[in-house]
């Protein structure tokens, strides 16, 4: 396995904080702010290639009804988790005070 730079970019505001990670897939971010600590994970099937468009979205259209959750692929740790062209974006409803990187162990 060859050495990948991973980019890590922050914007703290005062009612949010958006961290883009880029170069890499396998890391979890771990924010601290007021409201507590948080981890996000990439989104589940992250390698999965995209068929027909190259954008895709953490959201999931509303069954007839609107009985089932609009947000059906946004759930647990993947909340404020979108995928980007070379790896992903968190966004946290706060200001964060601090926040970790962890990269997943190499074979």
């Amino acid at each position: 396995m060859d050495d990948t730079d991973i980019n890590v970019d922050a914007r703290i505001a005062e009612d949010r904080t958006v961290i883009d990670v880029t170069g890499t897939r396998d890391v979890a971010v771990v924010v601290r702010s007021e409201g507590g600590e948080r981890i996000y994970l990439p989104p589940e099937g992250f390698d999965d290639p995209v068929s027909g468009s190259p954008y895709t979205s953490p959201y999931q259209g509303a069954g007839a009804g609107g009985e089932e959750s609009p947000y059906g692929g946004a759930t647990g740790s993947t909340r404020g988790v979108m995928e980007t062209a070379d790896g992903f974006r968190v966004t946290h409803p706060q200001p964060v005070t601090e926040f970790d990187v962890f990269r997943g162990e190499r074979d």
